[in-house]
């Protein structure tokens, strides 16, 4: 595996194609970013997740080459500052919930955070999924905000997003200024698709309902052109399955038939983000979970380059000559 720092190969490739999956911070420690996301802001490169160490919850780190990455800090812990949401005044504020042994770390369950930037009101806006320490009965999305990407963000509680349940969830903001909230409902049955409020701090309107009963989880969305894309994985736990992709022209229109993405376990992983890179070039980022317990903190991230056909199939391979950074 090529770890020299003059390396310009695409993170997650070798000379032979094989996929990488770990990272090693500036501080001589894996990089914990489970379930996250990569974002480009201020000519550097943004890896925001899950960090369920302790009284961790989310962490952050920065790379200006995505290779090498330095901590930044711990944006979110049960030790982080509260304050009512300013649209609901239901929001439970719980983070840390003593009595109730977690499954993984301490305090309550937060997976999948991703970040929206609000340029209007210069606010960071923090979605992510809550559940109790010791189950998922409660299928909770939550909110968090700060004024900086890498600062300590203000909790703002959690909530069903106009009362349905809301599991594994994205964030997409699209060209013309809209984001949107997706996430599991019906014990996974569905995948909704919500719109935000203008401030981007709460639900405006459930737009879609998409393949009800189809049983998805993991979205991420992501624009090429005129094109969006949405892929999802099946539901089969910690292990990985068959992950699948579909289309539409808006979020709020019809969207595709889902089609196979990735071989029968998606490469030994579940989709959690698509990096849009220079010259109409898209990383897919996956996780490879480590399992629950003390099988997480060796959770993995798996880097493939996407392909698309003439016709505008995406697909992944593990087979890859090496992309080159430009």
């Amino acid at each position: 595996m090529d770890q020299t720092p003059t390396s310009r190969l695409l993170p997650g490739f070798t000379d032979a194609g094989q996929v990488s999956l770990s990272f090693i911070d500036d501080r001589g420690e894996t990089v914990h970013a489970h379930g996250g996301q990569i974002l480009h802001h201020d000519d550097a490169w943004w890896w925001i997740g899950e960090d369920r160490r302790g009284r961790v919850k989310v962490s952050c780190y920065r790379s200006e080459d995505l290779r090498t990455w330095d901590f930044r800090g711990h944006l979110l812990t049960l030790d982080s500052p509260t304050a009512p949401h300013p649209h609901r005044s239901s929001s439970d504020l719980r983070l840390d919930i003593p009595g109730r042994r977690a499954m993984i770390g301490q305090g309550c369950n937060i997976e999948r955070p991703k970040l929206l930037y609000h340029a209007a009101r210069r606010q960071w806006v923090m979605w992510m999924h809550w559940e109790l320490p010791d189950n998922y009965h409660e299928a909770r999305a939550a909110v968090a905000v700060c004024d900086r990407i890498d600062g300590d963000y203000t909790y703002l509680g959690s909530f069903r997003p106009l009362g349905h349940m809301s599991r594994d969830c994205t964030v997409f903001h699209d060209t013309d200024g809209s984001a949107w909230f997706i996430s599991a409902a019906r014990d996974n049955r569905d995948l909704h698709i919500y719109r935000l409020s203008p401030d981007y701090l709460d639900i405006e309107r459930l737009e879609r309902v998409l393949w009800p009963g189809g049983l998805r989880e993991a979205p991420t969305v992501f624009r090429r052109g005129d094109r969006l894309y949405m892929l999802t994985s099946g539901c089969t736990g910690w292990r990985p399955n068959q992950s699948s992709w579909a289309t539409a022209r808006s979020m709020d229109g019809g969207w595709s038939e889902r089609r196979d993405f990735g071989d029968q376990t998606t490469f030994a992983s579940q989709p959690t983000w698509v990096l849009p890179l220079p010259d109409d070039r898209f990383l897919y980022i996956g996780d490879r979970w480590g399992g629950v317990g003390r099988g997480y903190p060796a959770s993995e991230t798996v880097f493939l380059p996407i392909s698309f056909s003439e016709a505008g199939e995406p697909g992944i391979t593990a087979d890859l000559s090496p992309w080159i950074l430009s």
